[in-house]
């Protein structure tokens, strides 16, 4: 490829916007390359010189905001715009703030401005690359390696030290508006040096970030940090430019991690972007590093704990009202990590789904469940189902239909034993794209439960129009049902609502006799909680499908009785 080459990687999930864009920008007089997912993308930047990727948000596997921290990683010097719709404006905001992206296009686009963002991609590209030579590719790196050094001696001779970083956190607002950055960070520089009375080394680690290195530990840290933020504020920094400047600030002191400088960079710069509009800094304390740690320990262990059987299953009995019978159970995913003890789902399952490890841990929870299921149905003929919560992102995929009428075949299981359970907000996510996963679940005969109902959305227009067979009854719904008449009326009307559309309803976490008795009298078709059993293991939940200890037992009227 010759060096006037214009490269642009296209990366959507859909063929036919593929085929739309690339005769758009090769019109336009670009050498362009496509991928259908972000796993291909990354090949093709393996094999091919690319200067701009245009990626979709929404896609199977790895969305686009994963493909372009992978990219800012790998190939830094790539200029990457990410395109979606403004239901995702959250996430596609936290993939700006990172500076994974250089900007957010929204769908449906307009080729003209389309064309445009590309063209001043692409200059962008050419202004990141005389920045670099003017500065010395590799100064960047020296910087963080001399940081390193700095450190490590420091803690090697026992020095106290603290640790500031400051961002100039819109920086890529700034480049789309031609605002010089390097004469803001030389500003800023400037201001530090002039004005922090300690003694400190300054590292600029990137064209938009840099280091304050400094002896000063005492209590009142703090307080001194807050008055050189509030310079930087007061500052005439809108003189320089047209544009506001943020500058987001987080501070990490000795005394609180024992840990390594890469680790502190990374943690001051996560922190930096935890910034809330109202903050002046981000004082980072020694409960944040540690838990900071711990998600990290989470995320790097989900693969091994995989591999060493860390993880197992329990099962939540659900009990059918009329008869008291066991019918079904719910499958819950337990996790003891062999240095951390038992590790909560609410925290290891929201790590995994950022990060996509979910889909892994996912396809394991299928498998050892319905492997389950078949053992325990060849033993106790009552079983009706087994349950399997599902988290967005697998929804997001429909490999998961074809996930489960593999393990379905494997372990010759019927489909209809299967209900996946789904909560509100993983359905509102992304309506259409969830709707097709879940009507293609029900195409193969699996069950669909919405759980949590009454803590999200709680709205019955979803009900009509996704193919809904359950509805689970949240806790929060119920936990004043023993003695609120208006609840009790709430939940019986909503009872009869489902009635009326061919949907079941389990009521979850009931603990008492008195609740009981009053979702019994709302006609729920089945109930769930302590009040009956907690989650059990493999085979304590054997026992109770083979002993049945709550079966209604209705007491036959004797002769005399008849007469």
């Amino acid at each position: 490829m010759s060096q006037t080459t214009l490269s642009l990687l296209i990366v959507d999930d859909e063929v036919n916007i593929l085929r739309s864009m690339r005769r758009l920008f090769k019109q336009a007089g670009y050498e362009v390359f496509t991928a259908e997912s972000g796993r291909d993308a990354l090949v093709v930047l393996e094999q091919e010189s690319v200067q701009v990727v245009l990626s979709d948000f929404r896609m199977p596997q790895m969305n686009g905001g994963e493909l372009l921290d992978n990219i800012k990683q790998q190939y830094p010097h790539i200029i990457s715009l990410i395109l979606s719709g403004y239901a995702d404006f959250d996430s596609v905001l936290a993939v700006m703030n990172k500076g994974s992206a250089f900007k957010f296009l929204t769908k449906p686009w307009d080729n003209k401005e389309l064309l445009e963002s590309i063209d001043s991609a692409f200059v962008e590209y050419q202004n990141q690359l005389h920045r670099e030579q003017s500065l010395g590719s590799s100064t960047f790196s020296t910087n963080i390696i001399e940081f390193n050094h700095n450190i490590d001696s420091l803690t090697y001779h026992n020095h106290d030290f603290s640790v500031g970083y400051f961002s100039l956190s819109n920086s890529n607002d700034l480049k789309r508006n031609n605002i010089d950055i390097q004469q803001l960070f030389d500003e800023l520089t400037r201001y530090l040096t002039d004005n922090w009375e300690y003694s400190n080394s300054i590292f600029c680690i990137s064209d938009h970030s840099l280091l304050l290195l400094t002896d000063m530990t005492k209590q009142d840290i703090h307080l001194e940090f807050a008055q050189l933020v509030n310079g930087i504020e007061d500052g005439q920094w809108h003189s320089l430019s047209n544009v506001k400047v943020d500058v987001s600030v987080s501070v990490v002191a000795s005394e609180h991690f024992d840990s390594s400088p890469n680790f502190i960079i990374e943690t001051l710069q996560e922190g930096a972007v935890l910034i809330s509009a109202n903050s002046e800094f981000l004082m980072l304390n020694q409960q944040y590093l540690l838990q900071r740690q711990r998600q990290l320990i989470i995320k790097s262990d989900v693969t091994r704990a995989l591999q060493m059987n860390q993880f197992s299953l329990v099962y939540q009995p659900k009990i059918t009202v009329q008869t008291g019978l066991i019918e079904g159970a719910e499958i819950l995913l337990r996790w003891r990590h062999d240095t951390l003890g038992w590790v909560s789902p609410g925290e290891f399952i929201d790590i995994a789904e950022a990060d996509g490890q979910i889909n892994d841990i996912g396809e394991w929870v299928i498998d050892n469940g319905i492997a389950e299921l078949s053992r325990l149905s060849r033993i106790c003929h009552e079983i009706k189902s087994f349950s399997i919560n599902v988290s967005a992102s697998q929804l997001m995929n429909i490999k998961i239909v074809q996930t489960l009428k593999n393990a379905l075949q494997k372990y010759q299981v019927q489909a209809n034993k299967i209900e996946i359970e789904v909560t509100e907000t993983s359905l509102i996510k992304n309506l259409s794209a969830t709707s097709r996963t879940l009507n293609a679940l029900k195409d193969i005969g699996i069950k669909i439960a919405i759980d949590d109902f009454g803590v999200g959305y709680s709205s019955f227009a979803y009900l009509t129009k996704l193919p809904i067979d359950i509805l689970k009854l949240d806790r929060a719904l119920l936990e004043d049902i023993e003695y609120n008449e208006d609840t009790q009326l709430l939940v019986e009307n909503l009872v009869s609502t489902c009635h009326n559309l061919n949907i079941e309803v389990v009521a979850e976490g009931i603990e008492s006799k008195a609740a009981l008795d009053k979702v019994n009298i709302t006609n729920c078709d089945y109930v769930q909680g302590f009040f009956y059993s907690a989650a059990v293991s493999s085979s304590e939940i054997e026992k109770l499908f083979v002993q049945q200890p709550f079966r209604i037992r209705h007491t036959q009227p004797t002769n005399s009785a008849i007469n």
